[in-house]
Formats: structure tokens, sequence, C-alpha cells
């Protein structure tokens, strides 16, 4: 569209009736001048005005009420406003959408404002957990018929054209602007469009608009997860924003306005490779029960299909996925191994739901020897799983499995089963973690020359570390204390480590102390303790089990920080290029405060640490707990030196095991003294499968 620019002589500004009468002259000449010199300027501010008026009517001021603290999710739940946010009638019969951030999920009503000031009671009647919107109906008694935006429709959107963010939150009569461009139409897994105007809480909820002042979409706080932003809120004005686009929201609104609450589509599958932009849709995991089960896929399959879309990463299977709803069916294409070795494409219809019981880690009670990542990535050779040693009493050793036996193939303990080949200690893990516990389950092994088929019945995970378990190497010399030296780390944390070849995978414990504090006496206390005697006792048990522990210092002296994380972060990646690291026995524990910051640091960091250890603490006050998932739980212990911390422990544990996670006690700590010989024997029976 195209804008006549005015025609008036410019008007005369406050600041310039300071001046004289000869200065405000030549300041209307050169105002005058610069109209001239760029009417294009001028006729986009009038396309953007024009814009804003087509939509102004439909933007409404959301006020929250009655909301207490979000408990927050892994769904697009943003955390409650402190103030007002935006929202958008979709209805002309007192229908308006907004978003989580103004009416968390446990608020049923908030406050509506219209643009004349008019404040009206409204109800909570539809939820959209995926994208984080909420529909909300004014009481019909208003008499006021709200304006209906026209909307843009999604496929004739495209990255470059202008976009405006409106919202009204500071002034009723006139709404706020931002003005960007569209910079991505595929964004949050295919849920949102992208703009680099400026979007935060006061314009969560209102429209995105062309420059014809049609709705491009919602603007909505959707999470960043693949780079570690889950709430949503983090890009706040960062010239990174999110739009739901109107064509999703209006398909589902008749299911809104029913008062359903849509929830994210779940298949039920974990995946071989952490990489979802490079590596394929390969299952490790899938879950028994789950749509994914049920449709008939397996541990192995690779998606090649979905929806009539061509798969070849993670990526493009989530874009399917992530979209789809609860209740939602999803046509696959899975490309599967034959017992000949070749490969076969199998179809499938598996119809997602919006909840699976919290997963309950299953087990058979072998560990097998350490891999590192480039281990696993060349393990297709068929050469199957080595047992290193078996748990006590487990289901293996009281099956027979014996150490050194190799595991080649495994299936379920029925006739009509086809076992699936052994080739990597992932992939047998993800097919063990399909199952529920009390599975039979045949294991073909090859011991020395012979081959033999063992059945073995899976249990639960178990919580309790073994109190023995083969030594890795006996003497406590085999040890060493370097700093892991890593790029814009001002303090390079010590790392206790094994004797070992450059080939042998290790375990890895990063240990969090209390922050040294700021005072001289605290600081000379802190160095005591990281002296020889200290670092004594973790090269012993470091060394009998072939664990590295990282000894990081906090940046801060009197509290762990997010910029700890990333230290490391980057200290892992040191230890990394020097030794390999074997992924199922990476841990993190802590004591005090640096137990608390132990779970904060292994949240951030994500699958890649599988087990936590709180010391005298329980978890974070912040902390949320998410059901557990194949491929998202780890084993957690708890530790205490004095009786009085065990309230809260005990009601921090009762929380994780309501969601499904392997929780352990360890025996009554003594003194100042870490329990190093427990933390290595624990890292080492992080493998358990």
């Amino acid at each position: 569209m195209t804008a006549t620019p005015p025609s008036s002589p410019p008007a005369v500004t406050p600041s310039m009736r300071c001046l004289g009468p000869l200065a405000v002259v030549l300041a209307c000449l050169c105002l005058s001048a610069q109209a001239e010199a760029d009417p294009l300027g001028l006729q986009e501010e009038a396309a953007f005005r024009t814009a804003v008026d087509r939509v102004a009517a439909a933007v409404v001021r959301i006020e929250p009420t009655g909301v207490s603290e979000s408990a927050g999710g892994g769904t697009a739940e943003a955390a409650p406003a402190t103030g007002p946010s935006t929202g958008v009638a979709v209805d002309a019969d007192g229908w308006v959408i907004a978003t989580t951030f103004a009416v968390p999920r446990e608020a049923q009503q908030a406050i509506v404002v219209l643009p004349d000031g008019t404040r009206q009671a409204a109800q909570v009647v539809g939820r959209d957990l995926s994208r984080g919107l909420v529909l909300l109906k004014i009481d019909a008694a208003t008499g006021k018929d709200l304006p209906v935006p026209e909307w843009a429709p999604r496929s004739g959107l495209a990255v470059g054209q202008w976009t405006l963010a409106i919202g009204r939150t500071w002034s009723l009569p006139t709404p706020s602007v931002a003005v960007g461009i569209l910079s991505a139409t595929q964004r949050a897994w295919g849920k949102a469009v992208q703009t680099d105007a400026s979007v935060s809480p006061v314009n969560y909820g209102g429209p995105l608009i062309d420059i014809e002042g049609r709705v491009i979409g919602i603007l909505a706080p959707l999470p960043a997860d693949t780079a570690g932003m889950t709430s949503g809120t983090e890009l706040y004005d960062s010239g990174i924003g999110f739009a739901v686009p109107m064509d999703d929201v209006i398909r589902v609104l008749p299911r809104l306005k029913e008062g359903q609450t849509l929830a994210p589509g779940i298949l039920g599958i974990g995946y071989k490779s952490r990489d979802p932009f490079t590596a394929p849709a390969t299952i490790a995991t899938c879950r028994a029960g789950s749509p994914a089960a049920k449709a008939g896929l397996r541990s192995g399959d690779t998606v090649v299909e979905a929806n009539g879309r061509r798969v070849s990463r993670i990526a493009e299977l989530r874009h399917v996925i992530a979209p789809s709803y609860g209740g939602d069916t999803v046509a696959l294409v899975v490309e599967r191994r034959t017992r000949d070795g070749g490969t076969e494409r199998v179809a499938a219809q598996a119809t997602l739901v919006d909840k699976l019981p919290p997963w309950r880690r299953p087990v058979i009670g072998i560990v097998p020897a350490r891999t590192s990542n480039a281990d696993e990535k060349q393990a297709d050779s068929g050469a199957g799983v080595r047992v290193d040693w078996l748990w006590p009493d487990g289901p293996a050793a009281k099956a027979g499995v014996v150490p050194g036996d190799v595991i080649t193939a495994i299936s379920e303990a029925r006739a009509d089963a086809d076992p699936t080949r052994v080739t990597s200690a992932a992939m047998l893990s993800g097919f063990i973690g399909g199952t529920e516990d009390g599975t039979s389950l045949r294991l073909s092994i090859q011991r020395e020359a012979e081959t033999r088929s063992i059945d073995v019945r899976t249990t639960a995970m178990p919580v309790a570390v073994p109190a023995t378990m083969p030594d890795a190497t006996p003497a406590m010399d085999k040890a060493t204390v370097e700093r892991l030296e890593a790029p814009e780390v001002a303090k390079p944390p010590l790392a206790v480590l094994p004797a070992g070849t450059a080939k042998t995978p290790l375990g890895v414990l990063v240990f969090f102390g209390p922050p040294p504090g700021a005072t001289d006496a605290n600081r000379r206390a802190a160095d005591a303790k990281a002296g020889a005697g200290f670092l004594d006792v973790w090269k012993l048990a470091a060394a009998r089990h072939g664990i590295a522990v990282i000894l990081p210092a906090s940046t801060d002296p009197e509290r762990w920080g997010r910029d700890d994380i990333a230290a490391v972060a980057r200290a892992l990646d040191s230890l990394r290029s020097r030794r390999p690291i074997d992924p199922a026995r990476v841990a993190f524990a802590g004591r005090g405060a640096g137990a608390a910051f132990a779970w904060m640091a292994a949240e951030a960091l994500g699958p890649a640490v599988r087990g936590v250890a709180l010391l005298d603490a329980g978890l974070p006050r912040q902390a949320t707990i998410e059901p557990t998932e194949p491929g998202r739980s780890r084993w957690v212990l708890f530790g205490r030196s004095a009786a009085d911390s065990l309230p809260k422990i005990d009601a921090d544990r009762r929380r994780l095991e309501e969601n499904g996670f392997p929780v352990g006690m360890l025996p009554d700590l003594l003194g100042d003294v870490p329990p190093a010989e427990t933390l290595c024997r624990w890292v080492e029976a992080l493998g358990v499968l």
C-alpha cells in the first residue's frame, strides 16, 4: 500500500518556541526540506500509523487477578506477570486471546480493560498449553461488540516483510508499537513465526500485524529450548520474538470455546543421538504402552517420513510432532533392519497422547564396558556389547550372565519375537528402557566360542550404591592433579585424573563445595580444605574406580552463579579434548550451597548429566520437577550430616519419586570429608542397564 505525505507546513514544536522568530523560520524551512528529501520515510510512517489504526480497537489490556506463583512446566508456561499485559479480540461476542504470562495455569479469571477504559471481568474458558495461549470470555452483559481484526494467512507470509508488534499496557488511548521485519516463518519447532520487532511482557498476547493492519499472529513467550531457554521470557527485547500464526489459532478456536485444554502431543520415543540438527531420527527408546509402541515402532527404527514429509534429521521429525496436540494422528514411515542384515520400510499410524505416566527406568543388572561418544558412533559393526560386571544379586546375575559375556541380540522372550541386533550400549539401553518392570527378555550371548540364549526379567532401577565393585586401578599414586585450562575461564578448576591411556573412557564427577566466602579467614579455610589431605581422598577414590573428579571454584566468593555453569561446561570440553569420556557416567554432586547449585547446573546441561548428589541440602527452591521420560531422567542421591536437614530432604525425595526419579540415600556424612569413595562408585554404577 502507499500513503500520501502531508502537504501542510511542519508544526512548531514546544522546543522551538524558545527560539527567536528568525530561528523558528529557519527550523521550519529545514523540516520542510527534510520532508521533501525523504518522502519515502513519511510514506512508511503514514503506512505504519494506518496499519496500527486498523487493529487498535481490537487490542485490550489484560490485568491478572488472584494469581499465585506459577509452577511452570515443560510446556509454554511463562512466569506470571507482575503487571498488565496485552490481549486481542478474536470474536465479536466477547472472546479474547491472551497468554499464560498474564494468566498462568492456575488462574481462572482476569480483568480485560477495553481501549475506552471500561474494565470487565473475564473467565478463562480454554487453554493451549503447547503455545502458551489462553481464551478469555467477557461477560455478555456488557453489551459491547468487540471489533475483530482481519487475519493474514500463513501461506502468504514472506521473510523480510514489515511487521509491527502491538501492545496496550502503558497507555490505554494509544497502543505501543514496535517495528521490525518477519525474520523466519517456521520457528519454535513449527509453532511460531519470528520477528525482530521488540517483543516483551508489554505486548505478550498482542497482535503481530503486517503493513496492511492484518494480524499475522499472537505474540507469545515461546521457549527457545535448543538454546537452553525454557521459560520463553529469556528473549525479552532481544530482537528475537515469536508469534503464534493466526491460522493455527483459528483452527483450534472452536475447541477452546468448548472449554478444552489442548496439550502437546506425545509420541513416546527417545532418540539415539542428542544432536537434533544433523543426526537421523533413529529411535533409541520406545516406551511401553506409548503411541509409538502401540503403532509397532521399535528401538533401532529410523523415521524417514512423517505426515508425507521426508525426514532425514531429528529436527525434521520434531517439526511435525511439536505442533500437534494429544489426540492428533501422525502417519510415519520407518526404516528397519531385517534379520539378513538388509532394511525394509514399515508404515505406521500413531495417535498422540497428551500425557504418559512417569517413566520408571527398568534394568536387567548388567554394567557394560565403558565407551565414549566416538565408540558409539563406530558401533555399527554388530560386535555386540561386552558385560564388564554384574549388579550384585541382579536379574542378569541370577539368570547366569557372567562378566566377559558379549550380548549380540535381544528380544522379548516370546516365540514370535524377532531378535534385534545389539550394536552399542546406547542401543541396548534404549531397548531395555522401552519395556516395563517385569518384562521377560531373551539375550543372545557370545561366551568365548559358544553362543547361548539366556532369559532375564527386567526390574526397577536400583537406588542404593553397591558396596563393592571391580577396581579400575588399585594405587593412589596412579592419579594426578591438574588445572583444566580453558579460554575465558578466570579460575580454571582442579581435576583429579586417574591413570590410563588416551583411549580409556573416563567417568566424570563434578563436585561443588560451598563458595569460599569473602573474608580472608574463609579463603584460608577453603585453601586448607583444598590442600593435600583433601585431594588425597579424591585421588584414592578416582584412581580406584577410574573416575575423573573436577573441583570447580566459584567466580564470586559469596555464591555460585550462571557464569560458573558456563565455566564447568568449558572444563568438561577441556577434559574431553585430553581423554575420552563415557557419556553414561557423568554426574554432579555438591555440599550445602554447592549441592543446590549442582542441581541447577545439571538442569542447565540437560541429559548429559546422568546423576546428581545433594549433600546437606535439598533441591533449590526454584527447582521444577517434570515427570521422567526416556533420555530425561537421572539418579539422585541425598546425604546428610545433621538431622535438621531430614524434613526438607524427605519432602524433596517424595516429589522426585512421584515423578519417576530413582532416589537413594547415602550413609550419614562424617565431618567435612566428602564421601569420595562412595561417590566415585556411584559414578561407575551409573552405567547399569
